[in-house]
């Protein structure tokens, strides 16, 4: 037997997989004086494979009390997956996301965090009508 699984290169080129950039912050401090400094923002981007939640998922989350909005499954498998486990928002597909759920398993190069998009966000750019 082989050794321990590994989802390394499992997304190709078959599944749409736009980038997902997840944003974080190192942790703040106090400076001397006392006052709040925040941590430096930290960007990643991955290759990822988004498909809806199903029907059975989103009724357990919200029967949990949870509130969805446009929930989403995301799966990656590349890059340094240590850096997911602190965050709490995605970036993709034009908007923010909120982490609901997530099982990161650096060690089997494998992630899948369940996602529910922001409620206020700038409107998409929209032509003007005549």
């Amino acid at each position: 037997m082989g050794g321990p699984l590994d989802m390394g290169g499992h997304i190709d080129g078959v599944f749409a997989s736009p980038p997902v950039t997840v944003k974080a912050f190192t942790q703040g401090g106090y400076d001397d004086e006392g006052i709040w400094v925040p941590g430096t923002p930290v960007e990643e981007t991955y290759a990822a494979t988004i498909q809806p939640l199903s029907d059975r998922e989103t009724d357990n989350l919200m029967r949990a009390g949870v509130r969805l909005l446009d929930p989403r499954r995301v799966y990656i498998n590349s890059g340094d997956l240590t850096k997911l486990q602190l965050v709490s928002d995605m970036e993709f597909l034009g908007q923010r996301w909120l982490i609901i759920r997530s099982d990161i398993r650096p060690w089997r190069t494998y992630a899948k965090i369940i996602v529910s998009r922001y409620d206020a966000q700038p409107a998409q750019a929209v032509p003007d009508e005549p």
